[in-house]
């Protein structure tokens, strides 16, 4: 039997979730889960209790849409995430009901909205790359070998350190010693 799930959170511990439960109760959830969590953090017991208790064909039920995810993205993710399950969505702030071909579009604006936002800011980081790198300037990684590093790590490996060891001794980043490591072992063969 399809089961419909509530789901309430609020930003901190003085704010009160008397509205949102009640609104849940009318529309009759089943279960009600409830977090008292700031918006950003990535802990959510109460959330990640009803994710694993849904099944297809299973409703979550929001009274205020942007209750459910960390941010706008994480939402749609969620969203999106259910509907590939087989797993109804209704927020009942917005109207939104994902059984609805109404609620369907506004999901689906809501998606392409987030996917704008997305291409927008990887547009305006290779503008920002492609401007730095036209005033010489270098972006990333510094390109070509620290010659001091190099053979402190190739010094190392020939007194058979492992690698663990030679950035515990020398500080060097692991993948910089695994680099350096690759480069002396080509040299050699």
């Amino acid at each position: 039997m399809n089961k419909v799930f509530g789901y309430a959170r609020v930003s901190t511990l003085d704010q009160n979730l008397d509205t949102q439960l009640e609104a849940l109760e009318k529309a009759g959830c089943d279960e009600i889960f409830q977090d008292k969590i700031s918006g950003v953090s990535t802990s959510r017991p109460a959330l990640d209790e009803m994710m694993s208790r849904l099944r297809k064909g299973d409703t979550i039920m929001v009274a205020r849409f942007f209750r459910l995810g960390r941010s706008r993205d994480h939402l749609i993710k969620l969203v999106g995430d259910f509907a590939t399950k087989g797993i109804h969505f209704k927020a009942l702030d917005l109207g939104v009901d994902s059984t609805t071909p109404a609620g369907k579009m506004v999901l689906h604006i809501f998606a392409a909205l987030a996917e704008y936002d997305r291409e927008s800011i990887l547009e305006k980081t290779r503008a920002g790359q492609l401007l730095a790198a036209a005033k010489g300037k270098h972006i990333g990684r510094p390109k070509g070998i620290n010659n001091e590093n190099f053979l402190k790590v190739k010094k190392a490996l020939e007194r058979g350190l492992s690698v663990n060891e030679i950035v515990d001794l020398t500080g060097i980043s692991m993948s910089s010693v695994k680099r350096y490591k690759k480069q002396v072992e080509s040299a050699g063969a």
